[in-house]
């Protein structure tokens, strides 16, 4: 505003003013046009735009399903692009104060999410860091429309806290696959089911009983997938020799029993045995199951049959002849 003989005149403002005051409008039009795009991809069976395995395993940790959750912000960025765009044209106080409000808490939201996807399941999802970038852009336009600096560093602390508040937490390990938890594996005939999984410990008594009777007694069919559960070092390492039993390809039940009846070998622990029986612990803790003997039988694609205790296990394995005989104790 300058002052000539009494008159006000009003200056125009320059283009970089201009530029900087639809910077806010223009970013968060971007952003819902990219999330828009995702819903529509996906509604439509297109897949999405992050090609990444994180996106879809961070997905499946969305309570109401992927979908709703990136509707949510679509709708979000939808209305605060409104949001900016009418605080451009009325310039009122309490509209950048609503504008600030929603920002802040779109702030916390998202770095609660990233959050958890680094500390808690700890996978990355490139889709949901690019939606954090992108807030972070437009909060730095909205500081810049509004001359503040602290609304900036506000934001980025109320980011800050909530991104490093999951770092706080202990949250329970993804359950592997059954496949991941395997130590042994022992193919009877060439068909693909029935697929058995074996859950057991070195200091389980019934364990033990179901091992010799299936040790007397081979399976006559199905694939069979030794799961060991102790994580004690000495166990390990009797575990690690289990790996060089000569009997282990034509018996591998008989191999756990040599193994268990002897002292512990002085020997480096196998990698393998040391994650076959971490994931096989998170699996059974995760599932529900608190003791073993477990037995998991996939007999097709879709339909898996679980048996805990050593009678039903040997009882359901002779009355669906995958044993010829069992021992009784």
């Amino acid at each position: 505003m300058k002052q000539k003989k009494g008159k006000s005149v009003q200056v125009a403002p320059g283009r970089l003013t201009m530029a900087v005051s639809w910077l806010p409008v223009i970013l968060t039009v971007i952003a819902a046009l990219a999330l828009s795009l995702e819903y529509w991809l996906m509604e439509t069976g297109r897949g999405g735009l992050c090609p990444t395995a994180g996106c879809a395993v961070a997905g499946t940790f969305v309570k109401y399903g992927e979908k709703v959750f990136i509707g949510l912000g679509v709708i979000f960025f939808w209305l605060l692009a409104l949001a900016f765009f009418l605080a451009r044209r009325w310039n009122k106080n309490w509209l950048w104060l609503l504008i600030s409000i929603v920002l802040m808490a779109g702030l916390a939201f998202d770095g609660g999410i990233l959050g958890f996807q680094r500390f808690g399941i700890q996978e990355a999802c490139l889709l949901c860091y690019a939606v954090g970038a992108a807030l972070l852009l437009i909060l730095l336009a909205f500081g810049a429309v509004r001359k503040s600096v602290a609304t900036v560093l506000m934001g980025v602390a109320v980011w800050s806290a909530a991104f490093a508040s999951q770092s706080m937490l202990a949250f329970p390990e993804r359950t592997p696959d059954l496949r991941e938890t395997v130590l042994v594996t022992h193919r009877v005939d060439e068909a693909t089911y029935p697929q058995l999984y074996y859950f057991f410990s070195l200091h389980c008594p019934f364990c033990t009983h179901v091992l010799v009777s299936l040790a007397t007694h081979p399976p006559v069919r199905g694939e069979w997938n030794l799961v060991p559960l102790d994580t004690q070092p000495e166990d390990q390492r009797k575990l690690s020799a289990l790996l060089d039993v000569p009997v282990l390809a034509q018996n591998p039940f008989q191999a756990v029993l040599v193994v268990e009846q002897t002292p512990a070998p002085e020997r480096a622990i196998d990698p393998q045995v040391a994650q076959a029986a971490h994931k096989g612990g998170i699996f059974l803790r995760n599932s529900g199951f608190r003791g073993v003997p477990l037995l998991i039988i996939q007999k097709s694609a879709t339909k898996r049959v679980v048996l805990q205790g050593r009678d039903p296990i040997l009882n359901y394995l002779l009355q669906e002849r995958i044993i010829p005989f069992r021992l009784f104790f």
